[in-house]
């Protein structure tokens, strides 16, 4: 008899990597364990390819343009092989980065390339990362005998890419946004992107520090009440709980798929179950 399936804790792209991509080398070694277990449990089912288009949320601006229109292409062996070698020794992150850039075609108009990656908020990466898994295998994720941590039952689910929450941008080309601290004082800020994410996955084991760095870069100036101005104020000056508001804010309105976010209602029991969706959730076998 098939082994019920085990949800494994893995690393996400959306939250927590604004709240500092906490404790990497755990992570890394969850990755290679769930990217091991996927392998032995067989690949996605495949699904007729939609279509490779999207819209991204903010895209890339040129010349005081936004461009968001964006293309992906379906993933090769080639692809396969340099994801694999990407995950050797690292972590889910390379292998997110190594995905983004390989089986994006453009953004804009423009070829995908590192600086290009490096602009887009992580929402957009998101994005395009969950566009290229619907053109590599169709639009449906394939669950079979998952346990329902309410009463036990298996559950076989089918979930569509289009089913996963997201988040929008009422204003897409707005840059700065304005959050308000504790004692009346006004924080200017910008959404953190792909330049923000790796400088913060470049910090090992101190959360602390890699919410510093987000902070550092994405805090453009505080307002106090009496109207002084501080530009670019180094995070460790801010209030503990500033800092939290600030990154808050900064993770509810990052726009994008909202992957560990998903849930859905198990009719036989009638709950809610929470279903986090991972990289190795979304290319099953690589």
């Amino acid at each position: 008899m098939t082994e019920p399936i085990v949800l494994p804790e893995f690393d996400n792209f959306g939250d927590q990597a604004i709240s500092g991509l906490e404790a990497p080398e755990e992570a890394t070694a969850a990755s290679q364990s769930v990217l091991r277990e996927a392998r032995n449990s067989g690949r996605p089912r495949i699904d007729d390819p939609g279509d490779n288009q999207l819209t991204l949320e903010r895209g890339i601006c040129r010349e005081g343009t936004w461009y968001r229109n964006a293309e992906v292409r379906e993933l090769t062996g080639a692809d396969e092989e340099a994801i694999a070698a990407a995950g050797v020794g690292s972590s889910a992150y390379r292998v997110f980065e190594t995905l983004l850039l390989r089986a994006t075609v453009h953004v804009g108009g423009e070829p995908m390339s590192p600086k290009v990656a490096a602009e887009l908020l992580i929402g957009d990466r998101e994005a395009l990362v969950v566009a290229i898994r619907r053109a590599s295998f169709g639009e449906n994720l394939e669950f079979e005998r998952l346990p329902c941590p309410r009463c036990g039952e298996l559950v076989d689910l089918t979930v569509p890419l289009a089913a996963l929450p997201s988040v929008t941008l009422d204003e897409p080309e707005r840059v700065n946004f304005e959050v308000a601290l504790r004692h009346g004082a006004m924080a200017t800020v910008r959404l953190p992107t792909g330049e923000d994410q790796e400088a913060v996955f470049a910090i090992k084991n101190n959360k602390a520090k890699q919410d510093s760095e987000i902070l550092g870069r994405c805090v453009l100036s505080v307002t106090q009440p009496d109207g002084t101005e501080v530009r670019k104020p180094p995070a460790q000056t801010l209030r503990m709980a500033d800092r939290q508001t600030i990154l808050g804010f900064l993770g509810e309105t990052q726009p994008g798929p909202r992957l560990a976010d998903f849930s859905f209602t198990h009719e036989t029991c009638g709950e809610e179950v929470a279903l986090p969706i991972n990289l190795a959730m979304l290319f099953r076998g690589l």
